[in-house]
């Protein structure tokens, strides 16, 4: 595969690539890709689920097909229709898999809720996406009480004005149905007791370009899009990340440790092992780095994502844990820095892997092992079979090769469109299907993607566009700095001038003198901010992102600009 990659992509002229696919599973659903792993592996362990109090729960693919099964004949007896909608509020739980593979088989719409809403905040994301059942957690049922007060005492709900298209609520925490609310395990014991072909006849009806998941997007704007995806979308996606999986352990059988939060994307990249050749799922409840670290350790993982805190985490700890089991580290976030990514091939494993990739789009480029260092540290690799990639201008049109432009994305990972959302869709899909990521890069000669940033974060510094990454990245992995942003700020000769907004690491002293000289050390004198601020914390989102305006605000205001 790699061979192919590289062969369809040296030697270009215009930034614009594409890789034809002809592999196994194209053209299925989501559904009858797990079933077909759960019927080759019955007895391998499917799902290693590490809750925060309590022993080690281990599932096989015989036990979680029993309970996906069930749950989807239980949606189905509960009366949801196909293409209706069920919303998961659900935290780091083994459950959510089984509400999100039963609601899939079912012919439903798994909508992937941010857990960590409260009240009106929930309520905005449910009613955005239509849901007409919700699956909840102990966790979240304090939020969702909020909505529906009357939620666990009557059959049906005394006040569902909050939630209008709710018809039923359904706890993995509750043994017993209270009220509107029932309870999971209650559902999947029924529905498999009494047996019935109805689950049989739903899937039949089931097509690949159907609707399968919805996801919430909110980027730095802070304004929710929900993104519809398709099965072949999905499964197109899972197919090439497992393809990577399997170079890597040489036909052995992975283990792959799941950290991202499983209302993103990037919790594909975990769930593709094991949904498309029955590998082993590891998940811990808590994502803290000292979990993250021993559960990794204890399973022998070959593979994870990795966020940033974990990153910084392990190149403190690398003395009391064996990472040697480890093939293969995704990271998430922004691209690493030369001397971090150094560091971490020491402790971790050679093949780290910056890949790309959005909501819109699920995933997109990654690198190959083959791939050099400084390939791996300055690009997020090359495009994955299924994605057509080309870099354009202002008008659309494709750029040269080494030539900076908007990314454009086409192919069955695009998202079909945002619901209920018109103008938002039309804004950024093409007729021809092309998605305008608003993400500005470079194609390389060997077809490789340099990220430079967001096309809306382009700091215009007179006639000069700085991209934040360029300077961040210098930053970035320092010793004494858990965060910074380049920002944008009013100038009266430049028009806008560089703010770098930088959070410190715990306990430590640092001047802006210090920070300066790091950067006089890698950048020329245009690019060097006019002004370091430090804070005490950033903002974020409920995805978790920084919102790079809002943090320009504090800084317009800090400054009294």
């Amino acid at each position: 595969m790699a061979a192919q990659i590289l062969a369809a992509t040296t030697k270009l002229k215009y930034s614009y690539c594409h890789t034809p696919c002809q592999r196994p599973f194209c053209g299925k659903t989501i559904g009858q890709v797990f079933d077909m792993s759960s019927d080759r592996y019955p007895e391998r362990e499917a799902i290693t689920y590490y809750p925060k109090n309590g022993d080690v729960k281990r599932i096989n693919f015989r036990e979680l097909r029993h309970q996906v099964d069930g749950f989807a004949k239980g949606l189905i007896k509960l009366g949801l229709q196909k293409g209706e909608k069920l919303g998961i509020v659900v935290g780091r739980r083994y459950e959510y898999i089984v509400a999100y593979l039963g609601a899939v088989k079912a012919g439903l719409v798994a909508v992937r809720h941010f857990p960590d809403l409260k009240g009106r905040q929930l309520g905005q994301q449910i009613n955005k996406a239509g849901c007409a059942a919700l699956v909840i957690d102990s966790g979240t049922l304090v939020s969702v009480r909020e909505l529906v007060p009357g939620l666990e005492e009557a059959s049906v709900p005394c006040c569902l004005q909050p939630l209008p298209n709710v018809r039923c609520f359904i706890n993995i925490d509750s043994m017993e149905k209270k009220g509107a609310c029932f309870s999971l395990s209650g559902i999947i014991c029924s529905a498999n007791a009494k047996g019935g072909t109805e689950l049989q006849s739903v899937e039949k009806e089931i097509q690949p370009d159907d609707p399968a998941v919805i996801y919430f997007t909110s980027g730095s704007t802070g304004s929710w899009k929900a993104v519809i995806h398709s099965h072949s979308a999905l499964v197109e996606s899972l197919i090439s990340v497992s393809e990577i999986h399997t170079r890597l352990n040489d036909e052995n059988t992975g283990c792959h440790l799941c950290v991202v939060n499983m209302y993103l994307v990037s919790c594909e990249l975990m769930f593709a092992p094991m949904l498309t050749i029955g590998e082993r799922l590891v998940l811990p409840e808590s994502v803290d780095v000292q979990t993250v670290l021993y559960t990794l350790q204890k399973e022998r993982c070959t593979s994870t994502v990795l966020y940033r805190y974990h990153v910084f985490g392990i190149t403190h700890l690398t003395e009391k844990y064996d990472f040697s089991s480890l093939k293969l580290a995704f990271i998430g976030g922004n691209i690493l820095p030369k001397p971090v990514f150094n560091e971490l091939k020491k402790v971790l494993t050679p093949n780290i892997q910056n890949t790309f990739g959005m909501t819109e789009a699920l995933l997109v480029t990654s690198h190959v092992p083959t791939d050099p260092v400084d390939g791996r540290v300055q690009t997020v690799g090359r495009p994955f079979p299924h994605s057509e990639i080309k870099v354009v201008n202002e008008n659309f049109h494709i750029v040269p090769v080494n030539t900076e432009g908007e990314i454009c994305v086409r192919g069955p990972n695009v998202f079909m469109h945002y619901h209920d959302d018109e103008e938002k869709t039309s804004a950024a899909k093409t007729p021809l299907g092309w998605f305008k990521t608003g993400d500005i890069g470079v194609m390389m000669d060997d077809g490789r993607i340099r990220h430079l940033g967001r096309k809306d974060d382009c700091i215009k510094k007179s006639t000069l566009k700085i991209y934040p990454i360029e300077i961040e990245r210098h930053l970035v992995g320092h010793s004494k700095v858990k965060q910074c942003q380049a920002v944008a700020i009013p100038d009266e000769k430049f028009v806008n001038e560089v703010c770098m907004c930088v959070v410190l690491r715990p306990d430590v002293v640092c001047t802006e003198e210090e920070i300066l000289s790091i950067l006089k050390e890698k950048l020329d004198e245009l690019h060097i901010p006019k002004h370091i601020l430090f804070f005490d914390s950033f903002p974020t989102t409920e995805t978790g992102k920084i919102p790079r305006k809002k943090v320009a605000e504090m800084a317009a205001e800090r400054l009294e600009i």
